[in-house]
């Protein structure tokens, strides 16, 4: 009896972070989006036009309208979708000179773009924490 408990709650005890990971992939994760926008977006921003993109430049209804109109570049240099950025199509065109393109590309674009969409929201003008990019 002794046995099948101690093995029930070492079971138990392995399969608690595993629940925990399943829970937070269907959550979006501001610290994920954090870690994307500052390693993919603003690498490319910095190169582009050295400007990189901060969330408090706008108040979450802001990015919200910018998210839903899915609209990146309107000059025509860049791909138009913001989407497109948090793609695994973009992801893996630059996977082999940026290495957090190459660790997120499993990564649904849907999960993707939730994580990033909530680091923006969690850091705009108007948030509780607002943030700067760095």
């Amino acid at each position: 009896m002794k046995t099948l408990l101690k093995f029930t709650a070492i079971t138990l005890a392995a399969m608690l972070p595993l629940m925990d990971s399943a829970q937070a992939a269907n959550e979006a994760n501001w610290k994920i989006g954090r870690v994307y926008n500052r390693l993919v977006c603003n690498a490319c921003h910095r190169l582009d036009d050295g400007k990189v993109v901060s969330p408090y430049e706008r108040n979450k209804a802001d990015w919200q309208v910018y998210f839903a109109a899915d609209s990146h570049d309107t000059t025509g240099k860049a791909n138009p979708s913001a989407k497109y950025y948090m793609g695994t199509d973009y992801r893996e065109s630059i996977k082999a000179t940026n290495k957090a393109a190459a660790k997120f590309l499993k990564m649904p674009n849907a999960i993707m773009e939730g994580h990033v969409i909530e680091f923006y929201l969690r850091g705009a003008k108007d948030s509780d924490t607002p943030a700067r990019c760095q």
